[in-house]
């Protein structure tokens, strides 16, 4: 019922900064992620809080970093809302955040299996980004093939990067173990 609840407020999350950014109100995805995350740190002790915000602190700059270099690259242009280009916009961000969400639950597994991570990382990711333009939040670079190709490898290499960073960070001396360790 747990793993169910996560992956419910992902998907809500998701949707809120997609279509959020698809018409025009960037706003509502911030404002819904900062709801989801602050409903999280509400439902864990204070050591864990620290790891939840450590683990987005993470996803924001990997985010960052990946979403960024594939602007710079020509491989995608999202819908644009206060960071100038070539830089990733902050919806999505927002994103990252709300996937950093469900990592150290409907996702723990992954990460002592790194190959899995970024096998699904490379399947899911650059679908994920197809239904973005789908619903109008942003626009692959045409062939389309190629961009998906480099959305598949950013997101496989993305997703093992923030696994093995989540099996690395200290619990923070909660009762809960840290995969791997």
């Amino acid at each position: 019922m747990k793993t169910l609840v996560y992956v419910l407020g992902e998907t809500l999350g998701w949707f809120a900064c997609v279509l959020g950014a698809a018409g025009n109100r960037h706003w509502l995805g911030v404002v819904v992620v900062g709801g989801l995350l602050t409903l999280h740190l509400g439902t864990h002790g204070e050591r864990a809080v620290r790891r939840i915000v450590a683990l987005s602190l993470i996803a924001i700059l990997l985010g960052f970093c990946l979403d960024s270099l594939l602007i710079l690259g020509g491989v995608y242009e999202p819908v644009r809302w206060i960071v100038p280009p070539p830089f990733t916009t902050v919806w999505l961000l927002a994103l990252w955040v709300n996937f950093s969400l469900i990592v150290d639950v409907p996702l723990r597994r992954l990460q002592s299996h790194l190959a899995v991570a970024a096998a699904l990382g490379g399947l899911f990711g650059p679908i994920a980004y197809l239904a973005g333009q789908r619903l109008g939040a942003l626009r692959l670079a045409e062939p389309a093939v190629y961009s998906l190709a480099a959305l598949a490898v950013a997101w496989a290499v993305g997703m093992a990067v923030l696994m093995l960073a989540a099996r690395h960070l200290p619990s923070f001396g909660s009762s809960r173990t840290v995969p791997g360790r």
